[in-house]
């Protein structure tokens, strides 16, 4: 099958590329790239007008590399080879005589795609829809086929660096500045861009014009800070080579010519394809998009149809919920305790999307379209003829079971999920009269950005309610995953031994600060103090203290996590480990107790005690019934809290280091610092006297 069709108008002689590779959206292979540079070839020769890009995937232009097809083949060798020869097709495009431009019909151009456009395209028409970005840290490399010195000599240093270091999709409308994109009806694209074809003849292509110098020329001065700026905060985890291999490839490439630049880029790149945690993250990237939505399987039910439903609770995370239902096409019924405060709640989401608008992330349209469909009220009787409810108010049992009462009053055949992050299904349906309607859906803060919907089966859970959840989810574009009902269910129970475990270390010896920047070394997003303050130490504590009533021994609590909450020490606009712009606050040492007996660790052992408590935690849900597969406990674990994605998760963490080696690490730990979520899972046992200790994930 062709991956290129070839067509040239004898009218304008303008030559259509069509991509269309194998598979929902288009990738590059070896295969696309011979063709790309053999249609080139073709259009010189026949005295092409001009070229235009087009795609025939409806949603698609052309998405990055074919991971699957250099992951079989994870050779350095092979990978330079292959980047080469689509610089060279990218060049021989670039080079030619004829203008070049580009139609993307609210389509996405990421990874290579976006590459290809900034490096061979003179002119892009993008639909508002449409998106453009440099995601590769997403998958444990980074844009190595122009694109990074292309964009820095578009928009600047700095902004290429924003954009590559944190994976950035940007909508086409915020590239317009460059004066290479065109935003344009949708419909439009494909003829205004034949049109500035046969308006252009003569253009010669930025990137190869030696008259033509990166924007911010002037600033050279400054690249070199912003460099080591970008260094201090992207390369503390060695586990994360990607980010320093990009940051050496830009800094070595700032006084060269266009394309040898480029080959610059190739040298850092092509050995990260061996590196085992590229590896990581190329198979979680794999493991999402392709795994992860057979693992959620609610079985041969069939979900309700839901086109509206209501979300109870117009604080954060309800506001949160309302919008992503909006966004995804649902009508949604926000409810509080009173009218004023549901139309606040609505009013707040409006405001929270203004700034979307104002900097181009959002258009108008969107909004508006989204703001129409969420009706604030109060009035419970509008839950009658609902399908599906939303709740998320306050974490506390009583208020839960007093809400539910009160929605399965208006609406007795409501099927209700609960946005709880600790609270038990069985225990919150006690008493229920419908207790198999009664399921979770656990959303992460802030939820419009966190991508996953934890979905959580009480043991009188319905199929058919479990499958409305789940399809719910998907619809929210949520990754969504399917658990046990038990305190904490996976991630928030996995979270909090976390959180605890910085604490722990803190009562050691440790300065509290420190054990924030090993969690960052260690590969974590945040570190535990840190995430006490910012998520607010009220929810951790009181999240904290549900589990242990829960759990028992087998969950200890530090004593400074109690002194820290009596003393008002909760973070979220109090007083906290960090005062504004991340500067210590040591006043909160004063609260800080040192515990008796307990052995100060080195760096080394505070990272691996970090990730471990985690990793057995994961495991520990596992004995519990709570996970039923380690796909699940990997996609989890990043996707929702923060386990470091170089180690692509728990399951594939434990396998690489050897469960034989994990379970020995875990019972010196336990022994040596007394704590209880250091006391192995029986799982690992179970695992290794079936003679297996590696290839979990």
């Amino acid at each position: 099958m062709s991956e290129l069709t070839y067509r040239r108008d004898e009218r304008t002689g303008i030559a259509t590329f069509e991509l269309d590779t194998p598979g929902p959206v288009n990738t590059i292979g070896a295969g696309l790239i011979g063709e790309l540079y053999a249609a080139v070839v073709r259009a010189n020769r026949e005295g092409a007008k001009g070229v235009l890009l087009v795609s025939a995937k409806p949603r698609s232009f052309l998405d990055g590399a074919n991971l699957v097809e250099i992951r079989k083949n994870a050779s350095a060798f092979e990978l330079e080879h292959l980047v080469h020869k689509l610089h060279d097709a990218f060049a021989a495009l670039a080079r030619s005589p004829f203008p070049v431009a580009a139609a993307l019909e609210d389509q996405t151009a990421l990874g290579g795609g976006c590459e290809l456009l900034l490096w061979a395209c003179d002119h892009v028409f993008a639909g508002e829809g449409s998106k453009l970005g440099l995601p590769e840290v997403d998958v444990g490399l980074f844009p190595a086929a122009g694109g990074m010195e292309a964009l820095r000599r578009l928009a600047g240093l700095q902004m290429m660096l924003d954009v590559v270091l944190n994976g950035r999709v940007l909508p086409a409308a915020e590239l317009v500045a460059t004066g290479v994109v065109t935003v344009v009806p949708t419909k439009e694209a494909r003829e205004r861009a034949r049109k500035w074809l046969l308006e252009h003849p003569g253009v010669v292509n930025r990137n190869h014009d030696p008259a033509r110098r990166p924007v911010d020329e002037a600033a050279r001065g400054e690249w070199p800070a912003m460099i080591a700026k970008a260094r201090a905060r992207c390369c503390a985890c060695p586990e994360k080579p990607w980010l320093r291999a990009a940051l050496d490839a830009v800094e070595e490439g700032l006084d060269l010519p266009f394309e040898e630049a480029v080959r610059i880029e190739t040298r850092h790149f092509a050995p990260l394809i061996e590196h085992p945690n590229s590896q990581c993250k190329i198979d979680l990237f794999l493991t999402v998009t392709g795994v992860a939505p057979r693992l959620a399987d609610p079985g041969p039910a069939k979900p309700r149809a839901v086109d509206s439903l209501a979300v109870l609770g117009a604080g954060l995370m309800g506001r949160g919920i309302a919008q992503v239902c909006a966004d995804a096409g649902l009508r949604v019924l926000l409810l509080d305790v009173d009218a004023p405060t549901a139309r606040a709640g609505r009013d707040r989401i409006a405001a929270d999307l203004e700034p979307l608008v104002k900097r181009g992330k959002w258009s108008a349209e969107r909004r508006e379209r989204l703001m129409g469909s969420i009706e604030a009220s109060a009035d419970r009787e509008r839950l009658a003829g609902v399908p599906l409810v939303i709740e998320s108010v306050f974490e506390d049992l009583a208020l839960k079971r007093k809400v539910l009462g009160e929605v399965r009053a208006a609406n007795p055949e409501i099927v209700f999920a609960s946005n709880t992050s600790t609270l038990p299904m069985d225990e919150l349906a006690q008493g229920s009269a419908r207790p198999e309607l009664v399921v979770g859906m656990h959303y992460f803060s802030p939820v419009p950005l966190m991508p996953l919907c934890e979905v959580i089966r009480g043991p009188r859970t319905s199929p058919e309610a479990l499958a409305t959840a789940v399809a719910v989810g998907r619809k929210q574009k949520k990754t969504v995953i399917v658990v046990g009902d038990g305190p904490g269910f996976y991630t928030s129970r996995t979270f909090g031994v976390y959180v605890l475990t910085g604490f722990f270390l803190a009562e050691a010896g440790l300065d509290p600060w420190e054990v924030d920047r090993l969690a960052v070394e260690a590969g974590f997003p945040q570190g535990p103090l840190d995430v006490y303050g910012t998520a607010g130490g009220n929810v951790i504590h009181h999240a904290a203290t549900a589990m242990k009533e829960r759990m028992g021994d087998r969950l200890d609590l530090p004593e400074s996590l109690g002194r820290l909450w009596k003393a008002g020490y909760v973070g979220a606009g109090k007083p906290c480990f960090y005062k504004e712009r991340k500067e210590p606050d040591r006043s909160v040492l004063e609260h800080l107790v040192r515990r008796q007996g307990a052995p100060t660790p080195d760096r080394e052992e505070a990272k691996e005690m970090l990730l471990l408590a985690m990793t057995n935690e994961a495991f520990r849900c596992v004995d519990e019934g709570i996970l039923a597969d380690w796909y699940t406990m990997d996609v989890g674990a990043v996707m929702g809290i923060g386990f470091p994605d170089c180690w692509h998760g728990p399951a594939r963490y434990a396998s690489l280091r050897g469960l034989r080696v994990v379970r020995d690490r875990l019972n010196a730990l336990h022994e040596r610092h007394g704590l209880a979520c250091f006391r192995p899972a029986r799982e690992f046992d179970r695992l290794l006297a079936c003679g297996v200790d590696r290839g979990l994930v």
